[in-house]
């Protein structure tokens, strides 16, 4: 299911790692303790789950899942 190019924020908690940093390093990234905001055009629903896969299998705590307005 497409979702129209949509622009999402996803806040994680803490700071993230060199590592994770890499892993994300598509996004664009904003870190004010005590979470990290990643954000990111997501093409399709499927590239969004992908992210949340991702954040999961990091370890990382998702806080927040937001769509922006467009």
């Amino acid at each position: 299911m497409a979702i129209a190019m949509a622009r999402y924020e996803v806040c994680v908690s803490g700071h993230l790692s060199e590592p994770a940093r890499r892993a994300f390093s598509e996004l664009e990234m904003r870190t004010l303790p005590p979470q990290t905001t990643l954000y990111g055009v997501f093409p399709e629903q499927a590239d969004l789950y992908e992210l949340l896969r991702l954040c999961s299998g990091m370890g990382l705590e998702v806080v927040s899942l937001q769509r922006l307005p467009d």
